[in-house]
């Protein structure tokens, strides 16, 4: 009689543990869908020129206005080439503005009717800065546009034109939080039209400037 009911207790046990262990489990409601994995997570957006690492596109960070003196060569006589540049930083790397130049010499003449030797060109700027947090840093630019210049002629006199890449090279002082110093070597390379004047190799030449930016950098 004992064993019986030993054996019916054992039964019971074993009965049980089974149908504990063959249980379904939960499953989520119908039409539930399960969420997708994350695909994404612990992954940062790709570092891009225009932005360091990109959370809503190009933007622009930050505006530029820089006199300038810079001194050249034109057509084979040393020269001075005051100028204004401006424009707009996106995302603190790059750049876009314009520039005005002037070219000067010891022979130039504004007055008494009579204008000569005197030139100016300008146009597209387009910058790239590196590290511009740091104290010191660098810059490479480049000028694309054209330009005049007159030898001669009483008052206004007819101008020879000439188109200009001035591709350059700066360095940069963060002197304080608005004000930026410069200073850089660039290559001017000219094409000149037709009239009196310098041709296309005396135009081109070294250029050496300096900068005092100011802006919200």
């Amino acid at each position: 009689m004992k064993l019986i009911t030993v054996s019916a207790a054992l039964s019971l046990l074993v009965s049980a543990t089974a149908l504990g262990q063959t249980a379904p489990a939960v499953s989520a409601p119908l039409g539930v869908p399960a969420p997708a994995p994350n695909a994404t997570a612990g992954r940062s957006e790709p570092e891009t020129l225009t932005a360091g690492t990109s959370s809503g596109g190009t933007r622009i960070s930050g505006w530029f206005l820089a006199p300038t003196f810079g001194t050249t060569v034109f057509g084979d006589r040393m020269s001075w080439s005051p100028g204004l540049r401006g424009g707009i930083y996106v995302s603190k790397r790059f750049a876009l503005g314009l520039t005005a130049q002037g070219i000067a010499n010891s022979d130039t003449k504004i007055g008494d009717g009579e204008v000569r030797n005197l030139g100016s060109y300008g146009g597209l700027l387009l910058q790239y800065v590196w590290r511009s947090d740091q104290l010191i840093h660098g810059t490479v630019e480049s000028t694309i546009g054209n330009g005049r210049w007159c030898a001669s002629g009483p008052n206004v006199c007819a101008s020879k034109q000439f188109l200009v890449f001035e591709p350059a090279a700066n360095l940069e002082i963060n002197v304080a939080k608005h004000v930026r110093v410069a200073s850089g070597v660039g290559y001017r390379v000219a094409v000149a039209g037709s009239g009196d004047g310098p041709s296309s190799r005396e135009m081109s030449s070294l250029i050496l400037r300096s900068s005092l930016i100011f802006g919200n950098f």
